[in-house]
């Protein structure tokens, strides 16, 4: 599973950087490295929405605050 994060200027302003280190954390703690392909990208032409992130090519807005609740429905939930 590919799973892009925007790193553009707005996304960084928004958290990106947060949600990064949380998705990292939440791959190694549920031991799905093997699994997951975490990316940077910059700027996924949605900057208006929150952080863009895109799981197999499907865009998603996140927020640091969401990260967990994303990553358990979007990421844990398709594997």
């Amino acid at each position: 599973m590919k799973v892009t994060i925007c790193i553009g200027s707005a996304c960084h302003l928004k958290g990106s950087r947060e949600i990064i280190q949380k998705m990292q954390q939440l791959v190694a703690a549920n031991q799905v490295s093997d699994k997951v392909d975490l990316n940077g990208a910059f700027c996924s032409g949605n900057c208006v929405n929150g952080v863009c992130v895109t799981v197999d090519g499907t865009l998603y807005s996140v927020s640091p605050e969401t990260t967990e609740e994303f990553f358990k429905k979007e990421i844990m939930g398709r594997l």
